[in-house]
């Protein structure tokens, strides 16, 4: 940064720690713009980067309120904060770098200003912070041979898999390797969810709608590699799935490079038309399994070091164990395991792992799977119903229950339990609320959660 760049950054600095605790005054040591200061992103995200993966999580976690505050109050720019990882700066170790080196970062820097204006990509999600195991080393190497070749063979590439396995990781992988090897290449990464909520918003308008659908349709047309992640949540939605249908059609035969991600195989999509079905099954699929425990180990033995709170090989054994259902769950435990430790200065023990995490309660873990499959049971459904696409009044309600169950008994988050019934966490909002609302004046419904809660947990 110029002088006096460094010299506002100071005070933007100075101004959060005057507002958030002393204890989280260390996470601001080695936080700093990621672009020039006054540079003003078309999407009115400023983005920071800081080369402490923890303190990334506690600031963004507890203080992003005062950080933007701040931002705003000393530079008069009212934006939105994000903080990325920066692996090119050293944690620990200062080391000088060569000529060589300085360039390397240089451009990787100027490569976030192409990510952060309009690709959507997370920058912890490379091929390198990717462990590879059994259950996912098939999908793992076609996706790198994707990243080296893009257009020219398993196009398109469509990943599915559980929950919280890596899918996403490895599709953001993709487009990341694809940056650094074709600069010059245009990548687009979103969720299916977001072309429903634009093609929306485009017919709000009547006077905008041209304009607005036009903009829309170049902004996913005009590219070179489109990254479109869950795509279960275009199921059954007319609109959504007609103009992915259009968009493939466009990017396949000028010969760019797709990829899909959903949290099941194209055959599974029973809402799916048949037309569209056939375009996601035209390339190649590749499945990523739930990881054995050797690789649960390893992804948090390295999601600890990337994020430079490290544990000994009995906690991380004890929470590969333990959290065996998805990544994201395993992660999760390690981050909230780790906070606690780091804020209370103690060391993250096994049995500090038990009580934070309340696992001896939890030996019988109770899973969306779990929720969804006695719920139908109990009401009298089937289980695939609460899954399916339908309408009717019962099906409806018992989803809504089991739903509203999951917000009740889980620890998921609205987009976790989203997608454990493909649905958007809107839907999921508006199921809870309304179980909730309706219960108030309902007797019976109010019976029926609590017999209901009972039976999830005999």
């Amino acid at each position: 940064m110029k002088q006096q760049e460094l010299e506002t950054w100071q005070k933007v600095i100075d101004e959060i720690k005057i507002n958030i605790p002393e204890t989280a005054h260390t996470w601001l040591n080695n936080l700093e713009p990621a672009l020039p200061l006054y540079e003003n992103p078309s999407n009115g995200i400023f983005l920071m980067k800081s080369n402490q993966g923890f303190g990334i999580q506690v600031l963004t976690q507890k203080y992003l309120s005062e950080i933007e505050e701040a931002l705003q109050k000393v530079t008069s720019l009212k934006r939105s904060v994000r903080i990325v990882l920066d692996d090119t700066k050293p944690s620990k170790k200062k080391i000088i770098k060569r000529p060589q080196e300085h360039a390397l970062v240089q451009e990787q820097i100027d490569n976030l200003k192409q990510m952060h204006s309009f690709c959507g990509l997370n920058l912890k999600y490379t091929f390198g912070n990717f462990v590879c195991g059994e259950n996912s080393n098939f999908a793992f190497n076609v996706a790198k041979m994707v990243a080296q070749a893009p257009g020219q063979k398993y196009n398109p590439l469509y990943i599915y898999g559980n929950v919280g396995l890596g899918k996403t990781h490895l599709m953001q992988a993709i487009g990341h390797e694809i940056l650094k090897n074709f600069p010059t290449l245009k990548v687009k990464y979103a969720k299916a969810e977001e072309i429903t909520n634009q093609l929306t918003e485009s017919g709000i308008v009547l006077a905008e709608r041209n304009s607005k659908m036009k903009k829309l349709r170049d902004q996913y047309r005009n590219i070179d590699v489109l990254l479109l992640d869950d795509i279960q949540f275009a199921e059954g939605k007319q609109r959504t799935e007609e103009e992915i249908f259009s968009i493939f059609d466009v990017l396949f035969h000028a010969g760019k490079q797709i990829v899909f991600a959903s949290d099941r195989p194209p055959s599974s999509l029973v809402c799916t038309p048949d037309r569209l079905k056939s375009r996601y099954e035209w390339g190649l699929n590749v499945e990523i399994q739930i990881p054995d425990l050797n690789t649960r180990f390893e992804i948090i033995k390295k999601h600890a070091l990337r994020s430079n709170f490290e544990i000994n090989d009995d906690v991380a054994l004890l929470l590969a164990k333990t959290f065996n259902r998805n990544i994201r769950e395993l992660e999760g435990a390690y981050n909230k395991l780790s906070a606690y430790a780091s804020i209370q200065g103690v060391e993250a023990t096994t049995e500090l792992a038990q009580k934070i995490l309340n696992l001896n309660a939890n030996s019988k873990k109770i899973t969306p799977e779990n929720i969804i499959d006695k719920t139908a049971k109990f009401l009298g459904v089937k289980k695939e119903d609460i899954l399916s696409c339908s309408r009717s009044k019962d099906i409806a309600n018992a989803r809504r229950l089991a739903m509203y169950m999951c917000r009740e008994i889980t620890q998921m988050s609205l987009p976790e339990i989203g997608e454990a019934f493909n649905k958007n966490h809107t839907t999921v909002i508006y199921s809870c609320d309304k179980i909730k609302k309706d219960a108030l004046t309902n007797k019976e419904l109010e019976e029926t959660i609590e017999d209901l809660n009972k039976f999830i947990k005999s």
